[in-house]
């Protein structure tokens, strides 16, 4: 004889199993003198939110002589600008926008990866009612001080 499921029943089966996997644990590491680096990026962004009258929040991560890796908040979005000695990768994890690359529209979401290679004109407009959030790697290790705004 088949067991008919209860509508009680689906609730109390299936719905905790769906939050347990709506959430799941994206952790970051990395390693170095000091040992093994892990945390969860969500809580990097909790310990660090942006501010309310906070347009763009920057939280450093790693660097060598070679990258440097950030988390970044945007709240609105960037002016248009290019860096000309920098390579930058965008991952997006939460949040959603336009990224202007060159000639071209990206509509963003998480999960999209955009690679901007140096002297390409790029800015991000975040469409979305929360702050997008971004990992970000710079290639060769970004100090601030290489980008020029357009217009």
């Amino acid at each position: 004889m088949r067991k008919r499921i209860t509508v009680k029943g689906f609730f109390i089966v299936f719905i905790p199993l769906f939050f347990a996997c709506a959430c799941p644990k994206e952790r970051i590491y990395s390693y170095s003198e000091k040992g093994l680096f892990q945390r969860e990026w969500r809580e990097i962004v909790k310990e660090n939110p942006i501010g309310k009258n906070e347009n763009i929040k920057v939280i450093p991560l790693f660097k060598n002589e070679n990258a440097s890796h950030f988390i970044i908040q945007i709240r609105e979005g960037e002016k248009p600008h290019i860096h000309e000695i920098h390579d930058l990768t965008v991952v997006v994890k939460n949040g959603k926008g336009t990224l202007y690359l060159g000639k071209d529209k990206l509509l963003m979401k998480p999960g999209d990866i955009a690679f901007i290679p140096r002297g390409v004109f790029h800015y991000f407009v975040n469409t979305g009612n929360e702050p997008a959030i971004a990992y970000v790697i710079f290639n060769p290790i970004y100090d601030g001080k290489d980008i020029k705004y357009r217009d």
